[in-house]
């Protein structure tokens, strides 16, 4: 359904008191023709509105933007309300839910290139991988028929690349995947809700187990950054984020199949985890 919308805004420290209804194309606020009608609008993790028109998705900072009004029901979906599916460069299509005010991909990112179309190398040799100090993927055991299921391991060095994720999306910060974890009832019941249910790739007994979320966590193990072996597939799922912990650390959050704890701490860099994304 389409609104109409009118917003408050201030241009370099001048109010205006007047309700104005204006196409904030430009970030700096700068009047030009009306918009009449949107599809969505939605906020992301970096301080920015997100228009969905007619002509395409537009964002635009909210620091000159102090108040939005609509003039009929307004679609406020961080998925915008109508994405059900998103496609990496590889051609992988994953599904998307929406869990709260967040929009993830409901399936672990099995790209081989950065959406720019640059490889990202296959360092299938464990000595290798334990030295690499640059991006890097395997499959669990290098064994691609684990991709379908499981999706790929990255180090943390792939993430820190920034681009890995298709267009338009990103690896979740610490922060995003905290909004996540709190939104589903915190650590101690969140991993329950995020868990696929059964016992076809879990391990059994996958305690607590309920999909509520939709986010369907599936255990694709990990690749240990000191020897380059592989461990605990369909026992844990690790999964990276893009924040930092210290100088040789990035926070991950990982579920497990004796519980419904959705739990977090720092790992090396050199690790290989799995990875999500969530809407820009």
């Amino acid at each position: 359904m389409k609104n109409i919308f009118t917003i408050f805004f201030s241009i370099c420290c001048l109010s205006l008191s007047a309700q104005t209804q204006q196409n904030i194309n430009k970030p700096s606020g700068t009047v030009s023709n009306p918009i009449t009608e949107i599809d969505s609008i939605r906020f992301n993790g970096t301080n920015q509105m997100v228009v969905v028109t007619t002509n395409g998705n537009e964002s635009h900072a909210l620091t000159g933007i102090t108040n939005v009004t609509f003039s009929n029901g307004a679609n406020l979906t961080p998925c915008s309300g109508d994405i059900t599916s998103v496609t990496d460069i590889d051609g992988n299509t994953y599904p998307v839910v929406q869990i709260g005010n967040q929009c993830w991909i409901a399936e672990n990112l099995r790209t081989t290139k950065y959406n720019d179309g640059s490889l990202i190398p296959n360092v299938t040799d464990d000595q290798a991988w334990s030295n690499a100090t640059t991006p890097a993927w395997s499959h669990y055991e290098n064994n691609p028929s684990y991709d379908a299921t499981y999706g790929k391991l990255y180090n943390w060095y792939t993430v820190a690349g920034g681009n890995m994720c298709p267009t338009g999306w990103h690896v979740p910060t610490y922060d995003e995947w905290e909004v996540l974890i709190n939104y589903l009832g915190g650590i101690m019941v969140a991993g329950g809700k995020m868990k696929s249910t059964g016992t076809q790739y879990w391990l059994s007994p996958n305690e607590a187990a309920t999909n509520e979320s939709g986010f369907s966590g599936l255990p694709g193990g990990f690749r240990v950054y000191n020897n380059g072996f592989f461990s605990d597939v369909a026992r844990y799922g690790y999964w990276w984020s893009s924040t930092v912990s210290d100088t040789a650390d990035a926070y991950t959050k990982f579920l497990n199949y004796i519980g419904g704890v959705a739990n977090g701490s720092g790992n090396s860099w050199r690790n290989g985890f799995s990875v999500r994304c969530i809407i820009d």
